[in-house]
């Protein structure tokens, strides 16, 4: 089995019944001894210091997400539920690029700025995993980038 690591952070804001899924930019792939390097077109537009997804040679990928914002790169307006929706629709994009879904999840670890938006965060989380849930992880995090509400970060297996 490969293992995938993904690392997503909160994005756009919509209701995953009522939005379509918004498109990852196409990723910029550059070859290494290490593996594969992607970079989003925002990425490199903003020269941020690290790339989107990486990928090893043995098949364990990580993911970089960009915390609650939308195609742009601003910040996306409606708080956690807004900013949840975003992560995974991101999420699902990235993981479709690489042929994988969120049914190939099996961690997650939630960083939220307010812990009492937890039970709104997890409204949400339950409209994109069904049980058997992913084992998770949790803890209150102050000053993520943007002054974003939350960041998720997920581990998937390529099957």
């Amino acid at each position: 089995m490969k293992w995938i690591f993904v690392a997503a952070l909160a994005l756009a804001a919509l209701p995953a019944a009522a939005a379509d899924p918004m498109p990852s930019p196409g990723l910029q792939e550059t070859k290494t001894a290490a593996g594969r390097f992607y970079s989003s077109a925002l990425t490199l537009k903003r020269d941020f210091p690290f790339s989107d997804v990486v990928q090893t040679h043995d098949g364990l990928v990580f993911l970089s997400g960009l915390v609650g914002t939308d195609a742009e790169g601003e910040l996306v307006e409606g708080g956690v539920e807004s900013q949840t929706h975003a992560i995974f629709r991101q999420m699902t994009s990235h993981l479709g690029q690489l042929g994988l879904g969120l049914e190939d999840v099996v961690k997650c670890l939630v960083m939220i700025d307010d812990i009492d938006q937890w039970g709104r965060f997890n409204q949400v989380y339950t409209t994109y995993f069904r049980p058997p849930y992913p084992a998770r992880s949790a803890f209150g995090a102050d000053g993520l980038a943007l002054g974003a509400a939350l960041e998720l970060e997920c581990t998937a297996v390529a099957r």
